[in-house]
C-alpha cells in the first residue's frame, strides 16, 4: 500500500513537471502567447490611426466590399463570392442541417468528392475546421454547426499566407508578407507510436490532447524508420501547423500576380490570402493557385511567428499597421463610410457574448 502510493505520487509529480515545462516552452515563444500580448504594444498606433483619419473605426474603410473591413464577424461565402473562379476552390454554403440522403445529393449536385473541408460560415483562427473522409461525419457535423461551409480538398503540397494590399490611389499592389504553412508531423523512428513521438519534443507534445481529440486512432501508428508522417492537415496554428517565413519568394512578378488578380475583387485593398499551389514555380507564374480563403484587416502577416526576436515581429507588424492606416485614410477622403460605432458594438456583442 506504501509502495503504491509512493508511485502515484511520482506519477502525479511527473506529469506536473511536464505540464510545467509545457508552460514555460509556451511563455518562452511568442508564437504561443495570447493574441492582446502580440497586438496590445501597437496600440499608440491604432490611437495614430484615429488622429489621422478621424474615425475611430478607420480600419472598417479599409476594404469597402467586406463587412466592417473584414475585420471580424464577416462572412466566408461572401467574401468567396469575390473571388474569380479559376482562383478559388469550390464551396458550397449549408444552412439546413443534413441526412445522409441529403449529404450525397448535395455533393453530386456541386461535384464534390471526399475528403472535404467543413468550416464554420462566420469563424476566426481556424475554429471548427475540419478534414473529413465519410458522409457519416459531414452529417456528425452538420448537428453541431447551423451554417457551414462544405470546401473541396485541394491535395497541392504547398500551403501558404500571402499578405497584399494596394494604395487606392496606385495601380500596383505589393505581396509584404508570405508564410509557408508546415502541417503537424512527426519524424518515425520505426519504434514508437505517433502518440510516443509527439510527446517527444515541446512543441509538438502541445498539440497531443488536439490529434487525441480528432484522430484518436492515429496515436497508435507507428511510422516507419525516417518517415515524415503527417498527423495533422489542417493549415492553422491552433491545429499545430508552423508558420515558417518565405518572404525570400517575393519578386515582382508575384506582386504582378497578385495585382492582376485582387484587381478583379471590387473594393478589396488589404487582405491575406490563404492558398494551395502545386510549386513556387506555378505561383510565381500564376498558375493552379487555389484560394480557400481571405481575410481582411484582421490578417497577420504569417511570417511574423518565425522571427529572431519578438521586437523583429512588432517591427514588422507595425509597418503593416501603418500601410492599413494609409489605405484606409485614402479610401475615407474618397467617401467610403466607416462602419457606424453601435453597428460595430452590436456585432461584438453577438459575435462573442450572444
Amino acid at each position: 500500500m506504501i509502495y503504491s502510493s509512493l508511485f502515484t505520487r511520482i506519477i502525479v509529480a511527473l506529469r506536473g513537471l511536464k505540464n510545467f515545462n509545457t508552460f514555460i516552452y509556451k511563455f518562452t515563444r511568442y508564437e504561443f502567447w495570447p493574441w492582446y500580448l502580440i497586438f496590445l504594444p501597437l496600440l499608440p498606433i491604432y490611437v495614430y490611426g484615429v488622429i489621422r483619419t478621424r474615425k475611430l473605426l478607420y480600419f472598417t474603410a479599409a476594404n469597402p466590399s467586406i463587412d466592417m473591413g473584414g475585420f471580424f464577424g464577416e462572412r466566408k461565402d461572401e467574401i468567396l463570392a469575390l473571388i474569380p473562379n479559376e482562383y478559388k476552390a469550390s464551396s458550397i454554403n449549408v444552412t439546413n442541417g443534413l441526412t445522409l440522403d441529403l449529404a450525397k445529393k448535395v455533393l453530386a449536385e456541386n461535384n464534390l468528392q471526399l475528403p472535404l473541408i467543413l468550416k464554420p460560415n462566420v469563424g476566426e483562427r481556424g475554429n471548427g475546421v475540419r478534414l473529413i473522409h465519410t458522409l457519416e461525419d459531414m452529417v456528425s457535423y452538420a448537428a453541431n454547426e447551423s451554417e457551414f461551409l462544405i470546401q473541396e480538398y485541394i491535395d497541392y503540397p504547398l500551403e501558404l499566407g500571402i499578405l497584399y494590399s494596394r494604395m487606392p490611389s496606385e495601380q500596383m499592389g505589393i505581396v509584404s508578407s508570405m508564410a509557408e504553412k508546415e502541417f503537424l508531423r512527426v519524424k518515425g523512428d520505426g519504434v514508437s507510436t505517433v502518440g510516443e513521438l509527439l510527446q517527444s519534443t515541446p512543441r509538438n507534445n502541445i498539440y497531443y490532447p488536439l490529434v487525441a481529440s480528432d484522430y484518436t486512432e492515429r496515436l497508435a501508428i507507428v511510422p516507419a524508420l525516417e518517415e515524415d508522417f503527417i498527423v495533422h492537415r489542417i493549415g492553422n496554428h491552433i491545429k499545430g501547423t508552423r508558420f515558417i517565413d518565405a518572404n525570400k519568394h517575393i519578386t515582382k512578378e508575384l506582386n504582378q500576380v497578385f495585382t492582376t488578380l485582387s484587381n478583379e475583387l471590387t473594393g478589396v485593398f488589404y487582405g491575406r490570402y490563404d492558398l494551395k499551389v502545386p510549386s513556387y514555380k506555378d505561383l510565381q507564374a500564376g498558375k493552379n493557385i487555389k484560394i480557400f480563403e481571405l481575410n481582411g484587416v484582421s490578417s497577420e502577416p504569417g511570417h511574423i511567428y518565425d522571427q529572431n526576436t519578438v521586437f523583429t515581429a512588432y517591427y514588422d507588424l507595425a509597418e503593416h499597421w501603418l500601410r492599413l492606416i494609409a489605405i484606409s485614410h485614402q479610401n475615407i477622403k474618397k467617401g467610403v463610410k466607416t462602419t457606424p460605432l453601435s453597428k460595430f458594438l452590436l456585432q461584438v456583442k453577438n459575435h462573442f457574448f450572444g
